[in-house]
């Protein structure tokens, strides 16, 4: 009797393991496609690729950095980027969240408190920011802090006539055009072709 109760227990759980196991073969495949399909597994700054630091005529700016996904904490901080230096101590961005097609914007204006130095209008610096995002992916991105830019045109026209900016592409033609006289020189000379005379 004892026997025959056990096969019929065992009976029972046979279906229940086999249908438990079969869940269990079936769930890796779709698992693995579900994680191949879902989105990257790092934090991305969207707009990278823009100028995203909208600097001010007092030497003032206005980032507006977008990322993949929504951000819980955002530090940001200035360096000198010419030496490196670090010109503001480190800053946690409060609010300025707004949802986008392309991701989470957040906005915030440099100086925004008294102790925060100000910066030189004339000079670049660089914007380093540290993020961790809600699902607790983190990452540190750089953005450069361009020198102010006049938006009006004539602003736009006089910039385009600097001196500085003609004498310097000048000087460029000039050392080019000399550098591809000399080559030809050389190569005609020579009979071979030269080999700094090629820019691959």
């Amino acid at each position: 009797m004892a026997l025959k109760s056990k096969l019929r227990s065992v009976r029972r759980l046979f279906p229940l393991a086999t249908a438990l196991l079969l869940a269990a073969l079936l769930a890796i495949p779709s698992s693995g496609t579900a994680l191949a399909q879902t989105p990257g597994d790092e934090l991305t700054l969207v707009n990278a690729d823009r100028d995203f630091v909208e600097r001010k005529g007092d030497g003032q700016f206005v980032a507006r950095p977008v990322f993949d996904r929504k951000i819980a904490v955002l530090h940001y901080a200035v360096r000198d980027a010419d030496t490196g230096d670090w010109i503001s101590a480190v800053y946690l961005v409060s609010g300025g969240e707004k949802g986008r097609s392309d991701g989470w914007e957040y906005s915030w204006e440099y100086p925004a408190l008294d102790e925060q130095p100000d910066l030189d209008r004339d000079k670049a610096y660089l914007l380093v920011m540290l993020a961790q995002s809600e699902d607790g992916l983190r990452g540190d991105f750089y953005a450069v802090i361009p020198i102010h830019q006049p938006g009006r045109i004539w602003d736009k026209v006089l910039a385009a006539l600097n001196p500085g900016r003609w004498a310097r592409a000048f000087a460029g033609w000039m050392v080019e055009g000399v550098h591809g006289t000399l080559c030809g020189v050389v190569e005609r000379a020579s009979g071979e072709d030269a080999d700094n005379c090629r820019d691959g």
